[in-house]
């Protein structure tokens, strides 16, 4: 039986206890393969069918239920309806009513079609670990791992809303160890796309696990100081995360959020574009619909600086007084949250070079370590490394240090490159923050 027909019936079953609900299901087949130092360490393959329904009752009452038992939905339909009954009245629960022609698979770019086997994976993960341990300061290797996964998604409401979509993803990294003498250095890469003719190339992905971890050889302590502070592209990303989490709704209804008094206020310097789109072309994160049956929709969140808008489901829009943005995620059990889709910071008009070439004196941060981001007051600090900048150039890399300072005073003195590129949820071109603390391991 498909899915549509398992959500119909289900459907059915709600209707005629004269209760609201909508049912959320995952078919998700997934192959993944993991080798250490040219041994296959494990093969895993999985199918599975997870349901979840979220039942309604007189409006104001809500329950969750989630069950891989597909012979038995008669109870687990009686059983979540009647925890519906007996849970707390919340005046702020809705439901969409109405569901508009949605895109499909294809016409996002989010199906691949092509048959993926072990074997091909198991080859991935071969040549990309092989790839790293050619280089000869490359002593060890942590690990490749290869995989790729399907996922067929289902929502169906008593309202009216129906709608599927299927979702393909490979994904492909490696770890690797390099050293000289007592010295070792961990560099990572991977890689992640819907389709598998977008991934990185397995050879260029342990090239470049082998040259982060053999460039962060012979590592030097800095003093401490004040510093202007550039993040790479990835370690950019966590800074787009932090950004995401401090606009959720779910934080702003709690009050937990350094944003929380900031809507429509000049939060990012004048040239800053953030945006999300879970219409992105081969997005990682893009759907057709959200958790709730909104139709997606691209949202600017940042224009000019400016703070447009929170990451809103209905729930959250409802207790905000404002309209979702159709940010709704839905967790196995069909339980909702607002979530971001493709969030990314738009190019700037600077290149890479240029960024760099204006600092006389800086840091130039590849990797974070911690979780150091206090969300309520914006203080950040984590640990990190990357390279010293002198008179324009990287010249040294670095390590042992921890950079510091406050989430708003960061955002609002951004300057970004023009160097973006898409690789997962969150994404950034490198940024510049003017000046940030910059603790090292040396006396002053």
């Amino acid at each position: 039986m498909s899915i549509l027909n398992i959500a119909a019936d289900i459907i059915n079953l709600i209707k005629k206890q004269n209760q609201d609900a909508e049912v959320t299901i995952y078919e998700t087949n997934k192959i993944s393969v993991s080798q250490r130092l040219s041994k296959v360490e494990q093969i895993s393959q999985s199918k599975n069918c997870t349901v979840g329904i979220r039942a309604i009752a007189n409006k104001t009452k809500a329950a969750y239920i989630s069950t891989n038992d597909l012979n038995n939905l008669g109870d687990t339909v009686s059983q979540v309806i009647e925890m519906a009954k007996n849970a707390p009245e919340d005046p702020h629960i809705s439901f969409a009513m109405y569901g508009d022609n949605y895109p499909s698979s294809a016409d996002l770019g989010i199906l691949d079609n092509n048959v993926v086997t072990i074997d091909n994976l198991k080859e991935i993960a071969e040549t990309s670990e092989n790839s790293a341990l050619a280089h000869k300061d490359i002593i060890n290797s942590e690990g490749a791992y290869s995989s790729y996964a399907l996922v067929n998604t289902v929502l169906s409401t008593v309202s009216g809303f129906i709608g599927s979509f299927s979702k393909s993803t490979f994904a492909n990294q490696v770890s690797v160890i390099a050293g000289r003498k007592s010295e070792m250095k961990v560099g990572y890469d991977y890689d992640v796309a819907c389709n598998f003719n977008d991934l990185k190339l397995p050879e260029l992905i342990g090239k470049e696990a082998a040259k982060r971890a053999i460039e962060q050889l012979n590592a030097r302590s800095i003093k401490t100081g004040k510093f202007p502070v550039i993040f790479e592209k990835r370690a950019a990303k966590e800074l787009v995360k932090s950004f995401a989490s401090a606009i959720n709704g779910s934080n702003i209804i709690s009050n937990s959020s350094f944003l929380r008094n900031d809507l429509n206020a000049q939060v990012f310097h004048e040239r800053i574009n953030i945006v999300d789109n879970p219409l992105l072309p081969r997005g990682i994160e893009s759907r057709p619909f959200d958790g709730e049956g909104i139709i997606s929709r691209q949202n600017a969140f940042v224009k000019n600086g400016v703070l447009q808008s929170w990451i809103l489901d209905l729930y959250s829009a409802k207790k905000l007084d404002l309209e979702t943005t159709g940010n709704a995620t839905r967790a196995s059990n069909a339980a909702i949250i607002p979530a971001a889709s493709n969030l990314y910071v738009e190019n700037g008009n600077i290149s890479f070079e240029e960024l760099i070439e204006e600092v006389k004196e800086g840091v130039y941060i590849t990797d974070l370590f911690g979780f150091g981001v206090n969300l309520i007051n914006g203080d950040y600090s984590q640990g990190a490394s990357g390279f010293f900048i002198e008179n324009g150039k990287i010249t040294y890399p670095i390590h042992e240090i921890t950079v510091a300072g406050n989430l708003k005073d960061m955002f609002s003195n951004l300057v970004v490159a023009n160097d973006l590129i898409f690789c997962g949820q969150f994404n950034s071109p490198t940024i510049k923050v003017s000046e940030m603390t910059v603790a090292g391991s040396l006396n002053n």
